[in-house]
């Protein structure tokens, strides 16, 4: 939205629960997927910061 509109703010969003639950799926609460779930977590905060200026897209989402 912040990208189809020239607003005099920003809109943005709690993302909380959408950087935990990619990284606690990808995690599954055992120590060989600690590295899974830290790059699931890392992944999710770079989209969702893509997404809270305007300039996430779905094919950035798959290339990354």
């Amino acid at each position: 939205m912040n990208a189809m509109f020239d607003l005099p703010w920003k809109l943005t969003f709690s993302y909380g629960r959408a950087l935990q639950a990619a990284a606690l799926s990808a995690w599954g609460g055992k120590k060989e997927n600690v590295a899974a779930g830290q790059r699931a977590f890392t992944h999710r905060a770079k989209m969702n910061g893509l997404a809270a200026t305007g300039k996430w897209n779905a094919q950035i989402e798959q290339a990354a």
